[in-house]
């Protein structure tokens, strides 16, 4: 799947997984007789229309190669002059051919190949079989019902949790990409089987421009969707504080089967998309307090568009998931320099960021601001005491 692309000049690029597998099998965290590396499997129309609309799924399935896209070219765009070309309203209305999700040969085999690797971990883990599952290529949780949007093509975070609730289990979803998880939020927002709880820079500054922390649910659902706004420049020690004050007490509340957890690495601050100043120290603090709230978890990668840095995060949390400290299997030994991920900071851990004076005080009063809403309008919901 690493060697699809989007477009050359494309922000989302899949060889981050392949990089993160590399540095896996260089730090010791994969040749383990736990782990197992498993091959998924597309998945098909009868799995993929219980979440997305069968004229949706029609429209992405005909532009899938690119024999097809080369006939349909000329009927979907019009010229607009020497300069310019516009898509038809009729593929664009499904969010299809834009700058962010443009059509490409495979399109539909790749969308339906990460969601069939999203849907194998969940099955695995609501099966017995594992504990923990990662699909780095997975996390795609902008994607609505009838369109695609924000480099997101097929919801596999909402295939994969209605298949876990047919099954008959509580799922919590926990996401802390850097941006907000709207086509989830919408999927369960009337729906009190599913605890959403976001982390993600707030919406005045950011895609999707949703997430904002009145953003709590209705009817049934009401209290069961949580969005935590960040705002820009948040750091490791105002996020963790965030973090830590909301989502222990929600999940031990809830008390959920199974775990479905984004770990976009876009929150990094040499994100080039993104404007938070995180570092993996604060990240993977978070996910230790996820792997410790847990019964089961199925992570997914999500964003992260600073290549290498997003492997290394990445590589980080799965040696988390699997109580494994990374040892770089190569050290004293000619040819054991750093490469890529590494060669930053000579390690995969950053030394962490502090924000000071005026811009530390800013962001500490915004994220007091929503924790104290969440403890007001949420807890209360859940019978949580402050």
């Amino acid at each position: 799947m690493a060697n699809f692309e989007y477009s050359p000049a494309h922000p989302f690029k899949p060889v981050r997984a392949r990089l993160t597998m590399d540095l896996c099998r260089r730090y010791g965290l994969i040749e383990r007789p736990w782990i197992r590396i498993v091959k998924p499997e597309p998945l098909g129309y009868e799995t993929l229309v219980d979440f997305h609309d069968p004229a949706y799924l029609k429209i992405m399935r005909d532009l899938d190669s690119a024999a097809v896209a080369s006939e349909l070219w000329p009927d979907m765009i019009r010229s607009g002059g020497s300069d310019f070309l516009t898509v038809d309203p009729k593929i664009l209305r499904f969010g299809l051919g834009t700058e962010d999700n443009p059509i490409f040969s495979g399109m539909y085999d790749y969308a339906a190949l990460a969601a069939g690797a999203t849907f194998l971990g969940a099955r695995m883990l609501a099966g017995g079989e594992a504990q923990a599952a990662f699909n780095p290529l997975g996390g795609f949780h902008h994607a609505g019902r009838d369109h695609a949007e924000g480099f997101c093509y097929l919801n596999d975070v909402a295939i994969a949790i209605n298949h876990l609730l047919k099954q008959g289990l509580r799922i919590a979803f926990v996401d802390i990409d850097a941006h907000h998880c709207n086509g989830v939020q919408d999927a369960y927002y009337r729906d009190p089987r599913v605890l959403v709880v976001s982390f993600h820079e707030n919406g005045k500054d950011l895609y999707p421009w949703s997430g904002f922390e009145n953003e709590i649910g209705e009817g049934e659902g009401r209290g069961y969707n949580v969005n935590f706004p960040l705002p820009q420049n948040t750091d490791d020690d105002a996020f963790i504080r965030a973090f830590s004050e909301v989502v222990p007490p929600l999940l031990n509340a809830y008390s959920p089967d199974l775990v479905v957890a984004e770990l976009g690495a876009d929150t990094h601050i040499s994100d080039p998309l993104t404007h938070l100043s995180m570092t993996n120290m604060g990240y993977c603090e978070a996910v230790k307090k996820l792997k410790d709230l847990s019964p089961r978890i199925l992570a997914l990668g999500g964003g992260g568009y600073d290549v290498f840095k997003t492997a290394r995060s990445w590589t980080l949390a799965w040696g988390i998931l699997n109580d494994l400290e990374p040892r770089d299997e190569y050290v004293g030994l000619v040819g054991g320099m750093m490469f890529g991920p590494e060669m930053e900071v000579g390690s995969l851990q950053d030394k962490t960021v502090y924000m000071k004076g005026a811009t530390r005080e800013k962001v500490n009063r915004e994220v007091d601001r929503v924790l104290g809403y969440i403890r007001e309008n949420v807890f209360p919901i859940h019978k949580i005491r402050v």
